[in-house]
């Protein structure tokens, strides 16, 4: 009878995860997302957890695990599911199945802002330039990426004179004005 069921679990967890793979534009995450909710199956982490929340915080592991520049806030928008609950899913399964996945990158994270909002390539490269000195630095260790990476964005756009509204940084990078004021602020203070 479990085999039935947790047959039954796969099959609606594989549609679901095909249809959030579609909303976000993911490919070749597929086969790793559906092997990953097997093996979270299999050690029956899913028990006492929302469904949907499993399969969410599962394809978010997949991608930070293949680098993939979605971030939990897209995962969330899509599935419009509380990111305290996909989030404590996502911790139960690093925590249980031992999985060390990388920190996001500050560089791929400005690009990814970088082509919502169309900006000029000198002010990309630019933007990519100051994220390397700051790394140089040792200034991005355990700070934001995102965050990060937007104040990178808006200090390369001034330099180079393209108007960028925060607002409109904020927005694209899901953040508040406040928090690109004080990640500039921090960047500034290198040079």
């Amino acid at each position: 009878m479990n085999e039935i069921l947790a047959n039954s679990n796969l099959k609606t967890a594989i549609s679901k995860i095909d249809t959030l793979r579609n909303r976000l534009v993911l490919s070749d995450v597929l086969k790793k997302t559906i092997h990953l909710y097997k093996k979270i199956l299999e050690k029956n982490i899913i028990k006492g957890r929302p469904a949907d929340a499993m399969i969410a915080a599962t394809i978010y592991v997949t991608c930070r695990d293949s680098k993939t520049s979605h971030t939990l806030n897209d995962i969330i928008e899509v599935t419009g599911l509380r990111k305290k609950s996909i989030a404590k899913c996502y911790r139960a399964i690093l925590g249980t199945l031992n999985l060390q996945i990388p920190v996001s990158d500050a560089n791929q994270c400005a690009l990814r802002i970088a082509n919502s909002l169309k900006i000029y390539e000198k002010t990309k490269q630019h933007a990519i330039i100051i994220l390397d000195q700051a790394k140089k630095r040792n200034h991005l260790a355990g700070k934001d990426q995102m965050g990060i990476a937007a104040a990178a964005i808006c200090l390369a756009s001034m330099d180079n004179g393209e108007k960028i509204s925060q607002q409109k940084l904020a927005k694209a990078a899901m953040l508040t004005e406040v928090t690109i004021r004080n990640q500039c602020n921090g960047l500034r203070s290198l040079n």
